[in-house]
């Protein structure tokens, strides 16, 4: 008599930022000395814990939280990390938050990055000194914080790139217990979405195409798919969920928003894709 066998079955959740201070209190900017790393505004705060609340319910239950080290997405991470751990038992059983530059904001070509306009040091936020045991301290990332300044500028082609290496690593790093959180940004949440479903889709040809025919991969065989343009609602504080059952990603939701108190909010998307929407 043959074992039954359960399907292996796991959940990845892109998540973004709250709403941002700078958006509300248009002074902000004229003072603040890391212009394009604000914190959340009161109301991002309420999103970031709603959100929480939401994650804090799902099962099986989230294990790993990777988190931009953007101000915002630190701030929205720890706000879901408190809901996540109001409850365990044992500090063993704390889901714990591990900063990923890779996961990091995207700047337009325009801008060019330096040490003013990407994330601070970490070691001079009182938000991670303060919440130590909510932090992966032994996590060592794809991406080191001095990509930034070593680009400059990065494509979006880059971004893509870049958004692709890291969540490959993210996966290959979760081979068994992956039930993951990924708070970040809304073009890294777009861009990143995608990269799961193209990655998903390669695999997938791999699959077929090594049942069909046994021979050597050539160079028209390397590029087995185009770039996902999937059309992906980022509001803040939105919720998009993909399951793989047997190694199948599924787009299981796409911006959820309905947890929040006011609903959907500052939905953000590239330009160039605008029709993808209105289709």
């Amino acid at each position: 008599m043959e074992a039954i066998t359960t399907p292996q079955t796991k959940n990845i959740y892109f998540a973004r930022h709250g709403e941002r201070n700078d958006w509300i209190d248009k002074t902000w900017m004229q003072t603040a000395q890391q212009r394009f790393d604000p914190p959340l505004s009161s109301y991002g705060f309420q999103q970031a814990d709603e959100l929480g609340v939401y994650i804090a319910k799902l099962q099986p239950r989230i294990t790993h939280i990777y988190a931009s080290p953007f101000l915002r997405t630190i701030q929205t991470a720890l706000q879901v990390a408190n809901q996540l751990n109001k409850n365990i038992s044992s500090p063993n059983e704390i889901t714990k938050i591990r900063l990923e530059p890779g996961y990091g904001e995207y700047f337009f070509p325009d801008v060019i990055w330096n040490e003013n306009n990407i994330f601070r040091p970490l070691h001079q936020l009182p938000e991670i000194s303060q919440n130590i045991e909510y932090f992966d301290q032994d996590y060592d990332s794809v991406i080191k914080a001095d990509y930034y300044l070593q680009m400059k500028i990065e494509t979006r082609q880059q971004l893509r790139d870049r958004l692709r290496r890291v969540l490959q690593c993210t996966l290959d790093a979760h081979t068994a217990d992956c039930n993951i959180l990924i708070v970040t940004h809304a073009a890294t949440l777009i861009e990143g979405v995608r990269a799961l479903v193209t990655i998903s889709s390669e695999q997938n040809l791999e699959m077929v195409k090594r049942k069909e025919i046994e021979i050597t991969r050539n160079q028209e065989n390397n590029n087995l798919s185009t770039w996902d343009m999937s059309p992906i609602r980022a509001g803040v504080c939105s919720l998009t969920h993909f399951e793989s059952m047997d190694g199948k990603w599924t787009l299981s939701k796409n911006g959820l928003t309905s947890y929040l108190s006011k609903g959907e909010q500052n939905v953000w998307m590239f330009t160039d894709d605008v029709s993808l929407y209105e289709t």
